[in-house]
């Protein structure tokens, strides 16, 4: 037996000194650790069937298997098995029949570093990470310096998804590498999106998963604000984790993306002519709703959002109904950003326009700031129902990529987030809050700040618009009023 052995040994492998293992070969490849050669066998790995293969606990990347099921060969790649087949990543099909998730869906992380930026140029290609852009050789005061951030602790990522009964989700997990490429301090991390075991029933509006990085605080790189927007408004993509949405094995993705901030429309423009301004400096992130769509994550003109507020911090949702620093703009219906809905909060029941005059002067074209309080009418003298109805709309206040919600847009929204009253739209992805309205008539707060909103929607009724009016214990899901109100903008992107 011994000299079996020994003889197969020899035959078979041959171990040279940088332990290289050559079968049927005394001459391994210098390449290679194992080096299998024949001309009349080939190389048979562990068969497995599906059911098999998702049995097994934990695989490692690069880990091969004969699936029989399909008759594949197939390799775990991190995000899943990739079927050399398809040439598509199997995900394990673990999503009860009686629930789907949202297809796609992102986390933003605001990154940031940029002492020039003003003037703002809307991009016309991808974001990259460039830095030190530099559009007219003057730095601005302040600059912007923000370290975003992935601890190992994580993020919760909120996943909307659509049941139609009770049941459980599986748990799953995933895990992918961004490159050091995209990192402040050059060192590459895993990051992780994972959710447990969870019960849902047929009201359940979202999934609880965690984003987080492995191994070290994910220092994402801080980005230009005329380099790292990019035209589709989505920033860098820092990685795709990939996740199973119904039970038929369809998969969709996390996209984890760093952003410098959505600029706002007048980014670094006076109020009505194009010159140098402080008044729309502001930087807001898109957040995913419960409806699954993309949305700016701050009212229009909300102090978080003003690079040169105090309070200014884009990434902080409001932290109550009565939080000021949230309230932001309040728009005449249709109207340009042209001044006239700028204000300043000093506390939750107090503001005053930052151009305070009031004109009864009707005019299609405003040549002034002046609130125009036309009681139960319009703020034109020709009523216009299309000013805010696209992102190419001659007055959209919205970001270059956003724009106005349809009344049925926030109506679906509404219905997903299950919002019935003020907290439960503070409670919900988009953090709504109370900053009352102006009114038609004389330009005043009704009611007071703090117990009630309108929001606009770019639809109309006849003359009037169509708002969405949300109270301490009530809502209304079209509100029918004038268009000299005064109310909040939120954008939704195109």
């Amino acid at each position: 037996m011994k000299h079996i052995l020994n003889t197969l040994a020899f035959i078979l492998i041959t171990t040279v000194s940088f332990a290289q293992v050559g079968i049927g070969t005394t001459t391994p490849q210098t390449s290679s650790l194992l080096d299998v050669t024949s001309t009349t066998k080939g190389f048979l790995p562990p068969r497995l069937t599906t059911t098999q293969r998702n049995a097994i606990a934990n695989p490692a990347a690069g880990l091969v298997i004969y699936n029989t099921t399909v008759n594949c060969l197939q390799w775990y790649n991190v995000t899943g098995w990739y079927n050399s087949c398809t040439k598509t990543v199997d995900i394990p099909n673990i999503i009860p029949d009686n629930i789907t998730l949202c297809q796609s869906t992102y986390q933003f992380i605001l990154s940031a570093f940029d002492q020039n930026y003003f003037p703002y140029t809307v991009p016309s290609g991808v974001a990259t990470t460039a830095t030190g852009v530099n559009p007219d050789g003057t730095a601005e005061t302040p600059s912007v310096n923000i370290q975003g951030t992935l601890t190992t602790t994580g993020v919760t990522v909120k996943i909307p998804v659509t049941p139609t009964g009770s049941g459980t989700l599986t748990a799953y997990s995933v895990t992918v590498n961004v490159p050091a490429s995209l990192t402040e301090d050059g060192i590459a991390r895993d990051v992780t999106l994972s959710w447990a075991s969870q019960g849902f029933t047929s009201s359940t509006k979202t999934i609880n998963a965690t984003l987080a990085s492995v191994g070290g605080t994910l220092n994402v790189k801080k980005l230009d604000i005329n380099a790292g927007v990019g035209n589709d408004n989505l920033g860098v993509l820092l990685a795709g984790l990939i996740y199973p949405y119904n039970n038929v094995g369809s998969t969709a993705s996390v996209q984890l993306r760093a952003t410098p901030g959505i600029p706002d429309k007048r980014f670094g423009l006076g109020s009505l002519t194009p010159t140098t301004g402080l008044n729309h400096n502001n930087l807001y992130i898109p957040v995913v709703g419960e409806d699954c769509n993309l949305w700016l994550n701050h009212n229009l003109g909300a102090d978080y959002a003003n690079i040169n507020k105090s309070s200014f911090s884009p990434a902080t949702k409001a932290t109550g109904i009565d939080d000021f620093n949230a309230y932001g703009s309040l728009f005449q219906w249709g109207r340009k950003p042209d001044g006239h809905e700028l204000m300043t909060w000093t506390n939750a029941t107090t503001g005053t326009p930052v151009n305070t005059t009031n004109s009864p002067t009707q005019a299609d074209e405003p040549a002034n700031t002046n609130f125009i309080n036309i009681l139960s009418g319009d703020w034109r003298v020709t009523p216009d129902n299309t000013l805010w109805t696209a992102e190419s709309s001659a007055n959209n206040p919205c970001p270059s990529g956003f724009r106005v919600p349809t009344l049925s847009e926030l109506t679906t929204f509404w219905t997903a987030a299950g919002i019935t009253n003020l907290s439960t739209a503070l409670a919900s992805s988009l953090g709504f809050t109370a900053a009352a309205n102006r009114d038609d008539s004389d330009g005043n707060f009704i009611p007071v700040p703090g117990t009630r909103t309108l929001i606009s929607s770019s639809s109309t009724t006849g003359n009037n618009s169509n708002y969405f009016r949300i109270g301490a214990t009530s809502q209304a899901t079209d509100d029918v009023r004038e268009r000299s109100h005064g109310t909040t903008v939120r954008c939704i992107k195109n």
